[in-house]
């Protein structure tokens, strides 16, 4: 019933990592996203949220590749699982259990520092449409003043284009993006736990968030150099 999508991207600063998801149930943003400043993960289909803690914190001593399998080994249901994940040193990796219900799948672009997957997705062109939104808007991020804040528009576009292309089967009701960056802003946490457009209340939420940001950032300069 979900669609994610894991990113990594380079800044003058270090890293940054992203993840984007949407789903037709609700607080997806509560259960499938993990970021940390060593890399992103998604946990997802019957989620066990143990997978992404865990995930992301064994990401401070062991790549992405090693950490996520040897999860799932322990995991006894880890047939009904997906995740997927990057990591700051290159890696990449995604599974989908036997036991995910159709549409399922994943994919892996690691050398562009994305992964992604999807269960009781319409088709499987959602998650090719997602990553390509997501890796067309690295083109625009050196006009971005802000250059780890272009992760958060990047990744609802991809959102909205997997949606265009099929989706959750089953409609959207909630949907989240989560950035960890070397400099941390409001808008890095966005969730909608439950709407009828979850995908457009969140661009807003977003919108909304990065102009009072942008606001406090000029106030802020304005009582400084005043």
């Amino acid at each position: 019933m979900t669609f994610s999508l894991c990113v990594r991207t380079e800044t003058p600063e270090g890293p940054a990592f992203g993840v984007g998801v949407a789903t037709d149930a609700p607080a997806v943003g509560a259960l499938a996203p993990y970021a940390s400043h060593r890399g992103a993960v998604s946990t997802q289909s019957f989620v066990n949220v143990r997978l992404g803690r865990r995930g992301i914190a064994l990401l401070d001593d062991i790549g992405v590749e090693e950490a996520l399998p040897g999860l799932l080994a322990r995991d006894d249901h880890s047939d009904l699982r997906q995740l997927h994940g990057v990591d700051d040193g290159g890696g990449a990796f995604a599974f989908t259990g036997d036991g995910c219900e159709e549409w399922c799948g994943h994919l892996v672009r690691e050398e562009e520092g994305v992964t992604a997957a999807g269960n009781m997705l319409a088709n499987g062109d959602t998650l090719d449409a997602a990553a390509d939104a997501f890796l067309a808007g690295a083109a625009d991020a050196s006009n971005d003043p802000v250059p780890d804040a272009d992760l958060v528009p990047r990744l609802l576009d991809a959102l909205d284009a997997g949606r265009e292309a099929g989706g959750d089967k089953r409609g959207h009701s909630s949907a989240a993006v989560l950035v960890k960056a070397p400099k941390a802003t409001a808008y890095h946490d966005l969730r909608v736990d439950e709407h009828d457009d979850p995908l457009a209340e969140l661009r807003r939420v977003y919108e909304a968030a990065e102009a009072a940001s942008g606001d406090f950032t000029e106030e802020k300069k304005e009582r400084i150099f005043d």
